[in-house]
């Protein structure tokens, strides 16, 4: 007469254990890059809202009087220390337009990230 058996075997315990295992892993991975496209994502919103500022001084400010060289460079000081900008003035078929391109670039690792608008600004005095 044969026993019925109950629970289970050693195998099958050790099959979901590895089961488990690969899948404690894979949403560890997933959980990593979640995180890191949280902060890419903060940084780009950052960036964005510098080139907006950026540009807006540059409106009520007007365009600067050394904009015919073409290129005004800088930075945003120690509280955004790894981000820069830049700057390009084009003058357009109207001697007084400008179409201005503003580029904000940052440092994240070892990658250089960059974000860039276009916009028109008329020089007024």
């Amino acid at each position: 007469m044969r026993m019925k058996r109950y629970g289970f075997t050693l195998i099958e315990a050790l099959l979901s254990c590895v089961i488990l295992a690969v899948g404690a892993v894979v949403i560890s991975g997933l959980t990593q890059r979640c995180m890191q496209n949280n902060v890419r994502g903060w940084e780009y919103e950052q960036a964005y809202r510098l080139l907006d500022e950026t540009l807006d001084k540059v409106l009520v400010m007007g365009i600067p009087a050394h904009a015919d060289m073409g290129v005004v460079r800088g930075d945003f000081g120690e509280r955004y220390a790894h981000y820069s900008y830049e700057l390009r003035y084009e003058p357009t078929d109207d001697k007084d337009l400008y179409r201005v391109t503003g580029t904000v670039r940052w440092n994240a690792g070892s990658q250089t990230y960059q974000v860039q608008a276009v916009t028109l600004i008329y020089r007024w005095e």
